[in-house]
């Protein structure tokens, strides 16, 4: 599938943000196929030495890069709106200027809360990661005693 080709619809439920659709469109050739998974790999050599093998490429996202990649152009279209509308009321006459004014505040309140959603998932991120850190090393210990 050519990365042009993609539907928005395609690309929003990859969950990719726009640098890596355009790494990957710099890369892919014509009549070559790429694709985009999500998996959970402890180890990535073997995957990597698998493509390099049949001549592929892996271009590596972590799940966390790509959300906030994701909610930060998210944020950056709504700050974009909001930022048209903010000089279409500038220029409104009055009767127009109390439509536009609730719209902003619509539209300012859902950047806040885009966020403060953002910041609580990577807080909630940093939380897992370090819960999976004391696993690891609780397992590493076990089996540093065990050996003993």
């Amino acid at each position: 599938m050519n990365a042009a080709a993609m539907s928005a619809t395609d690309i929003d439920n990859a969950r990719v943000g726009n640098d890596f659709i355009n790494d990957v469109t710099k890369q892919l050739l014509p009549k070559r196929t790429a694709l985009v998974a999500e998996i959970e790999e402890d180890w990535t050599t073997p995957v990597d030495t698998r493509m390099e093998a049949i001549g592929g490429t892996v271009y590596r996202r972590t799940l966390s890069d790509v959300t906030h990649q994701v909610n930060h152009e998210d944020v950056a279209a709504m700050k974009a709106d909001l930022a048209q509308l903010k000089a279409e009321h500038a220029q409104a006459r009055a009767d127009r200027k109390a439509k536009l004014q609730t719209h902003i505040n619509q539209l300012d309140t859902k950047i806040q809360d885009q966020l403060q959603k953002a910041k609580e998932k990577h807080q909630a991120a940093e939380r897992e990661a370090q819960a999976k850190v004391q696993v690891l090393k609780s397992k590493a210990a076990a089996a540093v005693a065990a050996t003993r």
